[in-house]
């Protein structure tokens, strides 16, 4: 019964938009809408303001809606991008725009460059596969990347890009 369901509903959503990461931020957002308007209806008597919150979130629902189900993938895939881009520059992330790049040697719309001119290689997220062998730290004083071998206690390490220590915990 639930695979029957499964299969007609994955046929249903084949050429639709779904979840993307801007639906992910909508969520977020009508979350918080829900929690404010929660907050003002029991604390306050501003029916006005309770009345505004509510139409739009009911605005907000129908437009995530609407996201999640459309078939004009590529204005969706626009809209998704723009609202990346506006996210890592709000948040201040050090990638590439969406869809670009951004492994080893990988250059973001800066250029490969950082702004005192030192070239940048964008590091790719943790990657899964060396985690059983290698653990993962930021320099704290340059921001730089190391990957050191795997050694159980508290142990420092030396930044090879500044030469400062690192300390570095293990569990295991």
């Amino acid at each position: 019964m639930f695979r029957r369901f499964m299969v007609s509903f994955s046929r249903f959503m084949y050429g639709r938009n779904g979840i993307d990461r801007m639906f992910s931020g909508l969520c977020i957002v009508y979350l918080a809408l829900w929690l404010c308007e929660g907050i003002i209806g029991i604390l306050t008597d501003w029916y006005t303001v309770y009345f505004v919150i509510r139409l739009l979130m009911l605005g907000l629902f129908g437009y995530m809606i609407f996201r999640f189900l459309s078939r004009n993938v590529d204005a969706r895939r626009r809209e998704n991008e723009r609202y990346c881009n506006f996210v890592d520059r709000l948040f201040r992330k050090n990638r590439g725009g969406y869809g670009q790049s951004s492994g080893f040697g990988g250059f973001g719309s800066n250029g490969g460059y950082d702004q005192r001119g030192k070239k940048v290689y964008y590091t790719p997220e943790k990657p899964t596969r060396d985690r059983k062998n290698y653990k993962y730290v930021k320099c704290k004083s340059c921001g730089a990347t190391l990957r050191l071998k795997r050694r159980k206690g508290t142990h420092t390490a030396t930044c090879p890009r500044c030469k400062a220590n690192v300390r570095v915990r293990s569990f295991f």
